[in-house]
């Protein structure tokens, strides 16, 4: 039975950013009613044929029947652009979780990224919708999915990753505030280590052990 994991835009994702498109361009149209300069009316205008577009565009990926991508035992399939691309896992350097402006990310980088046509462009793309993140040859975005679909895209690509290729570099994003819990609670059972030792060889050296009792 082959190991395939297809993820599907979220329904729910979808329908709800077609909804704020929606209403922003009701909004804007609703100016052109308005008694006001012919200038604001055009502007209004544009706008509202701009967030109309994105109403369009969103709302199609509500009825998509083809997944956006496929993780099986050839690799990473990105079928959200014209060019469609499949990553095999050979290729695959790094998998990892990153934060890009109010999102997180899931970067995917090749080793020989720089080499294809057809991932080149994909590098092309990345460099203009992703800025600082751009030299991934994949980028699964956040925006797009709600919290526990997206974790559970990066937890598919770490075990099936592990399994066809355990050399990948695989990094989940850990947020600065849980990095610095974690290392306080390190911190802490190190002391409480040193402490355990310091008073196993005054026990080992025959001299009395001092607590603190409190009553």
């Amino acid at each position: 039975m082959e190991d395939v994991y297809e993820v599907y835009p979220d329904k729910v994702r979808v329908y709800t950013t077609g909804l704020i498109f929606t209403v922003f361009a009701i909004a804007f149209f609703a100016v052109l009613f308005a008694k006001t300069w012919l200038i604001l009316k055009l502007f209004a205008l544009l706008f509202a044929v701009l967030f109309g577009y994105l109403v369009f565009r969103t709302m199609s990926k509500a009825f998509q029947r083809h997944p956006e991508y496929v993780i099986d035992q050839q690799g990473i399939t990105d079928n959200t652009r014209e060019d469609v691309i499949t990553l095999p896992w050979s290729d695959i350097m790094k998998i990892e979780m990153v934060p890009n402006n109010a999102v997180m990310q899931i970067g995917i980088l090749a080793k020989d990224a720089l080499v294809k046509d057809n991932q080149g462009e994909n590098l092309k793309e990345n460099i203009k919708n992703n800025g600082n993140v751009a030299f991934y040859t994949v980028m699964i975005d956040g925006f797009n999915y709600r919290q526990k679909q997206f974790t559970g895209i990066f937890k598919e690509l770490e075990r099936q990753g592990m399994v066809y290729n355990p050399q990948i570099l695989i990094s989940e994003y850990i947020d600065p505030e849980t990095k610095r819990k974690m290392a306080d609670k390190r911190d802490e059972i190190r002391r409480a280590q040193r402490r355990q030792r310091k008073m196993d060889a005054r026990q080992l050296a025959g001299k009395p052990v001092h607590r603190w009792k409190f009553w």
